[in-house]
């Protein structure tokens, strides 16, 4: 009996194994998912979050608000830069024309400016030496030469015929205002935002 009860007893011991011993270590497992860099994988049947309708129209919207705030004072920007640019490069022609009389005394070389055109031609008798058209946007507003109208010429002194005057451009909008101002006596020519202070005389 003693040994029936010995192997029985050994049998039991063998049986009954530790606690918890082959069941899935819950505390081990947890210990794998709270380690730093570890992702949790999402349940199945979960589709990972993502962006709601009323938050792409939230967004499109204020991309909307920038866009209408913005655009228009880039497009203002460009045309005044435009504006400039073609004033300048005007003051250029102009100066170049006075060179020419200077160094070529038997070459009368003048500008005619085109109002309605919105350019203006580098000439010699009733030949044109060279065409030049305003960027889009800007607008030869006015010409103000006494004596010979829309042209401008220059002696072999470099002293202005008629006698100077002032080339207004303006942007399309009517927004900003460039003039290209000849002294009358000394030829100089200057490029101003402000129009000549002879224009407020009297």
């Amino acid at each position: 009996m003693q040994g029936r009860f010995s192997e029985r007893a050994g049998r039991k011991s063998y049986s009954n194994p530790l606690p918890g011993a082959g069941l899935p270590c819950a505390a081990g497992n947890r210990g794998l998912e709270d380690q730093p860099g570890r992702q949790k994988e999402p349940a199945a049947g979960r589709s990972s979050p993502g962006y709601s309708l009323v938050e792409l129209l939230v967004v499109a919207g204020i991309s909307f608000l920038v866009l209408v705030v913005v655009f228009p004072v880039y497009k203002s920007s460009n045309t005044h830069h435009a504006l400039f640019m073609a004033a300048r490069q005007m003051a250029q022609d102009i100066r170049a024309c006075q060179q020419e009389n200077m160094c070529a005394p038997g070459m009368s070389v003048e500008i005619v400016f085109d109002v309605v055109g919105d350019c203006y031609y580098l000439a010699s008798g009733v030949k044109t030496l060279r065409k030049v058209v305003l960027p889009a946007g800007v607008d030869l507003a006015a010409v103000r030469f006494s004596d010979l109208g829309n042209a401008l010429s220059f002696n072999s002194s470099g002293v202005p015929r008629p006698g100077g005057g002032t080339v207004t451009l303006k942007s399309r909008d009517e927004s900003s205002f460039y003039y290209v101002i000849v002294a009358p006596v000394t030829g100089r020519v200057r490029v101003s935002p402000t129009p000549p202070a002879s224009w407020y005389d009297g």
